[in-house]
């Protein structure tokens, strides 16, 4: 299921706007970082009040997202420290592909986007390409074009090949593993440079691993903490089985 969620949107009538391009397109999950949807936003949401109402309500984006399993931020800003993993039509193209799990579409606001400490949250990043001169586009207009090319794909739902990919707490589960052996074998640095947590988190979004990938990059790291400290982490018996048998 596809979540879109807002951060603190500021300007009356955008988040109406988007609720009633959600309806036109089939979406009903909206959620809100930390504002009430206002009288003009009723006003835009011709038809399409009750997303308004039923939209849920969230402190932080932290909280917003913490029950789903893939999340994507959508931002107009690039560069060294933002690099871009998707454009629309490849973002809608991913979620095609894992329909199973529960994805997040955030967007920040409409004044300065999202934080870098926001931004960190969101594993995956897209970018819509516009004009370099003037780049920034209206909030509900870029929800618009992030919706509709996953509606169009979902109209050529055929071609598309899905994923039995695991879901984000066994992602979060596969990556705390995998950190506890860089630490423990000493990969780490004094002066990291490098947010190792934030890359891994990427990598394996992108990677979108099933249950037997995730069991082998376990034997994997498991066996280089035996062969630099001498001793294993272990496994679950029921992990193993579990595995073993969704593979046949």
């Amino acid at each position: 299921m596809i979540h879109i969620i807002l951060v603190e949107p500021i300007y009356e009538g955008n988040v109406g706007a988007i609720a009633r391009i959600m309806h036109n397109l089939e979406f009903s999950s909206l959620r809100i970082v930390g504002a009430i949807p206002k009288r003009n936003d009723f006003y835009l949401a011709m038809h399409s009040e009750d997303l308004l109402l039923e939209a849920q309500i969230y402190p932080s984006l932290k909280d917003a997202i913490s029950d789903l399993d893939r999340v994507i931020a959508y931002s107009r800003r690039t560069g060294k420290l933002k690099p871009v993993d998707y454009t629309p039509i490849t973002a809608a193209q991913y979620c095609a592909k894992i329909p199973q799990l529960e994805i997040g579409l955030v967007f920040g606001r409409e004044t300065f986007g999202l934080t870098d400490e926001e931004a960190a949250l969101c594993p995956l990043r897209c970018h819509i390409s516009t004009n370099p001169e003037f780049p920034s586009i209206n909030l509900a207009q870029a929800v618009t074009i992030a919706l509709w090319e996953i509606y169009r794909l979902h109209l050529t739902d055929d071609h598309v090949i899905k994923i039995n990919t695991v879901s984000g707490i066994e992602l979060d589960n596969i990556k705390a593993y995998m950190l506890k052996v860089m630490r423990n074998t000493g990969f780490f640095q004094r002066k990291e440079t490098i947010n190792w947590d934030n890359f891994l988190g990427k990598v394996l979004a992108q990677l979108n691993p099933t249950k037997m990938m995730v069991y082998r990059l376990k034997q994997m790291f498991n066996r280089w903490n035996v062969l630099i400290t001498g001793k294993g982490l272990g496994y679950e018996k029921n992990e193993i089985n579990q595995t073993y048998i969704e593979s046949k």
